[in-house]
């Protein structure tokens, strides 16, 4: 911001400064090159404080008193930028660059301007100035280049390629644009030319040779440019890009089998680089895929490569999103993400995953060894506290439990993972509950609610916890009704009213939910308390009535 502030601070003296010249030459009065100094400050005090109206009437005085003053129109300009009336804009900035022709700051303005408005040769005309006068500006070079390629106009192309040359030198990227320039031109012998030159400026940089065999292989002059590639192996026999080279002339030529060999010799070198690897094992599971082949030679190759020892997991995990789209046994995939994992023990998502599938399994012991690690490696990973809480809890270590639940809820993130922070406190709260920590459990449980006030569960074990503590009933009363709306034929939400109904002393309404909880029992579900509940039930109704 400071930065900023004095460019705008040295602009605006540089302006008044101008303005001093102007008005020394121009006869003016001290008191007039006083008057209009000043007013001129206030108008662009205006604007940079956003007084936009007060800015204009201020810039319209200055113009009165020096109509030639060229920075009156350059701020203008920004007046009218600022009300979107663009094409006041652009006679405002047009007068302030005829009035000061030398000044870079009134060109670079208009450039955006007449790229806007499409006056294509106006932009040229502006940036050539600015480029003759500032030579070293590779930035205009860039923009004239960018300009002349939209107007197809290779010649003026090449000859700003040749001047940003001679800023920049010779570079493969100058030199890689003018030979597809010259081959657009049907210049094949001039594109050579760069080529050779490069090459020849360049004799330790071997990839220059295979670009050479790469333009002389797509000008059908494949003797030639089986030269360059071997050239360039006999000097390094692990250059990739040579080899890649000679893979897609054979699998052009129709020679798969020696393209085949090739793709893998360079996959099982442990010298290609890994992105190179990626590469080609991306089109190989492409061509396969679109072959409609057996993944069993997909999955081969994956193994061959990963016999060697791997510095990073990214051919793994390649092979998982390819197992993953295959629809591989579930065993196969974990045994991938625990390679993964073995590798990089920070991998939060393979570790995920692991937790997930031993959970799905009922593996609890697994969840916590998996879980436990986690905190060291992935402390600001908060769900990982909540899975080892979860694997405690199914493994009846209730205590442990709690406390990886109380750790996952000091850095919940509630608004980015409220799903996960509702399962939080619900299960916090059954803990609590089991431990005898009743009003923790209560305090958990409306956290839950808080979060998810329709989550069924959690409002279930609430309302029957309260009607267990004989407290809160019309409150709990509330909660379980929801739960039976939810689902009406879940017995054990049914059981949970009918005992709140029961000790609210509703033993109608409380029979009627008892049998229904009762009727909608699965054959083999225990039935001991829900008969308890409506033995205890009937008898008062029994009561009820005998008292009538």
């Amino acid at each position: 911001m400071k930065r900023a502030f004095a460019a705008v601070l040295l602009c605006i003296v540089a302006m008044v400064s101008f303005a001093d010249d102007y008005l020394e030459k121009g006869g003016f009065a001290e008191e007039e090159k006083n008057s209009y100094k000043y007013i001129f400050l206030g108008a662009v005090t205006r604007l940079n404080v956003g007084d936009t109206d007060s800015a204009m009437v201020l810039l319209e005085r200055c113009r009165e008193m020096n109509p030639e003053a060229s920075e009156t129109y350059f701020f203008l300009a920004d007046c009218y930028r600022q009300k979107g009336q663009d094409s006041l804009k652009v006679v405002m900035m047009r007068k302030a660059a005829e009035l000061s022709p030398g000044n870079i700051t009134y060109k670079e303005a208009l450039l955006p301007v007449y790229l806007e408005n499409e006056e294509i040769d106006s932009a040229i005309s502006v940036a050539e100035e600015i480029v003759r006068g500032t030579p070293e500006r590779t930035d205009m070079l860039q923009l004239l280049l960018q300009i002349y390629s939209y107007k197809k106009d290779n010649a003026k192309c090449l000859e700003t390629l040749n001047r940003l040359e001679v800023q920049d030198g010779q570079t493969e990227q100058i030199t890689m644009t003018k030979v597809q320039l010259y081959s657009n031109m049907g210049e094949d012998k001039k594109a050579y030319n760069e080529l050779e030159a490069l090459v020849d400026n360049h004799p330790l940089n071997l990839n220059y040779r295979v670009m050479m065999g790469n333009w002389l292989l797509g000008k059908d002059r494949k003797k030639e440019a089986m030269a360059e590639y071997s050239a360039v192996l006999r000097e390094d026999p692990d250059n990739e890009a040579a080899q890649m080279s000679l893979m897609d002339y054979y699998s052009s030529e129709g020679q798969g089998n020696i393209a085949d060999t090739l793709r893998n010799r360079i996959l099982l070198n442990p010298k290609t680089q890994q992105s190179t690897r990626l590469l080609l094992l991306k089109q190989y599971i492409r061509r396969q895929e679109q072959a409609s082949t057996d993944s069993t030679a997909v999955l081969a190759l994956f193994d061959k490569i990963l016999e060697s020892k791997q510095t990073d997991t990214q051919v793994m995990e390649l092979k998982l999103a390819y197992m993953t789209m295959k629809r591989m046994p579930e065993d196969s995939i974990r045994t991938v993400l625990q390679q993964i994992l073995d590798l990089r023990p920070e991998h939060a998502q393979a570790r995920f995953e692991l937790i997930k599938m031993a959970w799905g399994k009922g593996e609890h012991e697994e969840m916590i060894r998996l879980a436990k690690p986690a905190l060291q490696y992935n402390p600001d990973e908060w769900a990982f506290s909540y899975f080892l809480g979860v694997g405690y809890f199914l493994n009846d270590q209730t205590k442990e439990c709690v406390e990886a639940l109380m750790k996952a809820s000091e850095h919940v993130d509630e608004a980015k993972e409220k799903d996960l922070a509702v399962e939080m406190y619900e299960l916090l709260g059954d803990a609590q509950h089991k431990l005898g920590n009743t009003k923790e459990a209560f305090e958990a449980y409306e956290n839950c609610l808080r979060l998810d006030p329709e989550k069924i569960p959690c409002l279930n074990n609430y309302a029957y916890y309260l009607s267990e503590e004989n407290r809160d009933l019309d409150k709990a009363a509330a909660m379980s009704l929801k739960t039976i709306k939810a689902e009406p034929n879940n017995p054990t939400y049914l059981d949970t009213y009918a005992w709140i109904l029961y000790l609210q002393g509703r033993y109608e309404e409380a029979k009627i939910y008892m049998d229904l909880a009762v009727k909608n029992l699965k054959e083999g579900e225990e039935k001991e308390v829900y008969l308890e509940h409506q033995k205890a039930i009937d008898k008062k109704v029994a009561a009820s009535q005998k008292q009538k």
